[in-house]
């Protein structure tokens, strides 16, 4: 569940919050892993919350981010996404 970064050679957490069990562990044990991860990775010193302003851009490099949308306004803030995935020479795993 550790990823390296094939540019940098960076390791990153490969998991999400949506993430039930990891196969081939006890489903309880692996349960509780994930949630110590996650709890790790999102740490203040980790987490990173861009406060929008009109006309802003935010890039990041989904092979070592995790990420979440906060809760807002979404009927008064209308937010236009576009994703772009430039291909790697290497398979994601």
């Amino acid at each position: 569940m550790v990823r390296i970064n094939p540019v940098n050679g960076k390791k990153a957490l490969y998991v999400s919050g949506y993430a039930s069990h990891i196969e081939g562990m006890d489903q309880e044990v692996g349960c509780h892993l994930l949630e110590e991860l996650l709890a790790f990775a999102s740490q203040e010193a980790f987490v990173y919350d861009h406060r929008w302003a009109v006309g802003d851009l935010v890039m990041y490099d989904n092979r070592a981010s995790l990420h979440r949308a906060s809760e807002y306004a979404i009927g008064d803030f209308p937010r236009m996404l576009r994703r772009t995935n430039v291909a790697e020479t290497q398979p994601t795993l």
